[in-house]
């Protein structure tokens, strides 16, 4: 990539000033501004141009197999033609993962979503926006590729990569020289190659209606950090743009339903709109974090961090290389050659926030509770003394409310208090009664909660109804709860970090809910696992009651 966000930042905002100080104003401020990003998209341009000449020559008799394997396999093509973005010889799980979608994309005929969050610089912009469609290009693979991004100067700058490629590149051309050179449409944000190949970037929310390239609609689309920092923070800026790609991006294909859609980026905020479309599986969704592993000896990191904030940065290398296999251990990182785990906590160390943000793809929200680190975790369900159950229904009103039910089992000789199940889901009345008496039946549930609040009562009378109908014994009691959900649910946070309430991997939706409060779309599992919770203090009242 020509610059990252931050150098177009920079410039962008150095420009508008110089301009405004000399007396500018809108709109004559926006033309001067284009006209000196056109200007150093130019320069930058020139200098890759430059780097390209430095290339070795291939050897012209190992042409016809070299075209033909570049042909099939991703990864040979960009590192034979394009040595120049390999200055790191190896590669990581990102990049194989994604060298397996590109050839995916061009392989099949019928089209397919995509969504990759990747840390901040592991070249995902490198190998989405320029190596994939050049490949597309110089395969014929694709017929109209579109390009967006939060700013379209980005994608301009990509295009403008692309087009120094095919202008100057001498291997591309001796092997692809039906492809190279400048066409007659050669402009900055849209060319089409010599061989009718249309590339068009755009800035996201932007009209897209009708895009066309004469008969063809797009057949790959190509979104790459579709959001910022700012405009992701509002939730109406959220909604809107997942609306406009849900309605217009997916949208731009053809009606065969052969359109690519590749969505990279960076998770800017726990329910920023690539957040949302990680958590669906038609998106064929996987996110990548900097550091896949922390090291087992957190406390000398902690040790490290102090001196390398306060002492000298000299200070904490002397502890790293004295402790360094201590330190180590355990740690597996992403990118080894690029970001060994010593850089990575370096960054950590700096900026947390930042660091959680930009290469764990885990943006902590300000008001954050709960985290999965402080979370405690069990494989297999041990033998438990009892079992409670907790119900909370869906509202009678609002048919897109979960229904959520969780139940507990008590060790006491452990003191420990396991999540045995958490079912959260939109379930019909019927359902929910299934439900109920299936886990009562399972577990034994010494007591069956159900939340009265907010009218509820009919449900649990519905509920005993088909217990005595199939001659079931079901603890059903009505609760009526004085405090807000705000303050049972925040009473949960030390059960769980002390790890008195332990939880298993698959309870997924229930984990999502508790970490992303009290921002998230729903609550409902936290709540039900609270109400849960409290049962679990009732015991002496529920043993005399029931002798």
């Amino acid at each position: 990539m020509l610059f990252s966000k931050d150098e177009l930042d920079s410039f962008l905002e150095d420009s508008r000033e110089s301009h405004r100080q000399a007396g500018a104003v809108e709109p004559e401020l926006s033309k001067l501004t284009r006209k000196d990003f056109y200007g150093w998209l130019e320069e930058l341009s020139g200098e890759l141009k430059e780097q390209i000449h430095l290339n070795s020559p291939l050897s012209p008799k190992d042409r016809v197999a070299r075209v033909k394997r570049a042909e099939h396999d991703f990864m040979f093509f960009a590192r034979t033609y394009f040595p120049h973005y390999f200055s790191i010889s190896s590669s990581c799980a990102l990049h194989e993962d994604l060298a397996q979608i590109f050839e995916a994309m061009t392989q099949n005929t019928s089209g397919d979503k995509y969504a990759r969050a990747a840390p901040r610089g592991h070249a995902k912009t490198t190998y989405c926006s320029q190596l994939l469609p050049l490949w597309c290009i110089c395969f014929g693979k694709k017929r109209f590729i579109v390009e967006i991004s939060d700013a379209v100067e980005l994608v301009e700058g990509c295009l403008e990569a692309i087009k120094a490629e095919l202008e100057d590149n001498a291997n591309l051309k001796m092997d692809f020289p039906h492809v190279c050179g400048a066409s007659k449409n050669w402009k900055i944000g849209e060319f089409v190659s010599k061989n009718g190949v249309k590339l068009k970037a755009f800035g996201s929310g932007k009209r897209l209606r009708g895009v066309k390239f004469g008969v063809y609609r797009p057949d790959l689309v190509v979104l790459d950090d579709l959001e910022n920092d700012t405009n992701v923070r509002s939730k109406e800026q959220r909604d809107k743009l997942e609306e406009w790609l849900d309605e217009a991006v997916l949208n731009l294909g053809s009606v065969d339903g052969s359109l690519d859609v590749l969505y990279i980026g960076t998770v800017l905020h726990a329910d920023s709109v690539l957040a949302r479309k990680l958590k669906l599986k038609f998106w064929n969704a996987k996110k990548y974090q900097s550091i896949i592993n922390f090291p087992k000896r957190m406390d000398l990191w902690e040790r490290w961090s102090e001196l390398y904030k306060n002492v000298s940065k000299e200070a904490s290398e002397t502890f790293y290389l004295k402790n360094k296999a201590l330190m180590d251990d355990g740690a597996r990182v992403l990118w080894e050659d690029a970001l060994p785990i010593l850089k990575l906590m370096q960054k950590r160390s700096e900026n947390l926030k930042s660091f959680n943000k930009e290469q764990q793809n885990d943006p902590r929200i300000e008001t954050q509770i709960f985290t999965k680190e402080s979370m405690h975790f069990y494989r297999e369900l041990p033998r438990c003394d009892y079992f409670v159950m907790y119900i909370d229904p869906a509202g009678e009103k609002k048919k897109s409310d979960y229904t959520a039910i969780t139940v507990l089992g008590v060790s006491r000789a452990e003191a420990k208090i396991y999540v045995a199940e958490s079912i959260v889901e939109v379930m019909k009345t019927k359902k929910t009664i299934k439900e109920i008496i299936r886990l009562n039946q399972l577990y034994k549930c010494r007591i069956c909660a159900i939340e009265s609040n907010g009218g509820q009562e009919f449900f649990r009378g519905w509920i005993r109804e088909k217990a005595f109908e199939i001659g079931v014994k079901l603890p059903l009691k009505g609760v009526n709860n004085t405090a807000s959900k705000g303050q049972r649910i925040e009473e949960l946070e030390v059960p769980i970090e002390d790890g008195e309430i332990l939880f298993h991997q698959s309870q997924s939706l229930l984990i999502e809910q508790l970490t992303e409060y009290p921002e998230a779309k729903h609550d409902d599992a936290p709540d039900s696992l609270a109400g849960a919770y409290d049962l679990t203090k009732l015991k002496k009242k529920v043993k005399r009651r029931n002798r």
